[in-house]
């Protein structure tokens, strides 16, 4: 398992400001990939790719309200 953490300039945040955060990216060397952004301002991303190819994203802004929740089924 590797992971990784960084420091990303500030960009369009899910509520509409412009922020920086961090970044995390972990993967398993078997498939499994998740990353995950943190803004300043308290949103965050995220995005899980599973072993089969399937992915969920969710998108939640700094007050807890869940903007995006979706799943793509892989093969």
């Amino acid at each position: 398992m590797t992971a990784t953490i960084t420091t990303f300039e500030a960009r369009v945040a899910p509520c509409g400001k412009h922020r920086g955060g961090e970044q995390y990216v972990a993967e398993d060397m078997h498939g499994l990939v998740t990353e995950q952004l943190r803004f300043d301002c308290g949103c965050q991303s995220y995005r899980e790719e599973f072993h089969d190819g399937s992915v969920h994203h969710m998108v939640v802004n700094h007050h807890g309200r869940v903007l995006v929740d979706e799943e793509f089924r892989g093969e």
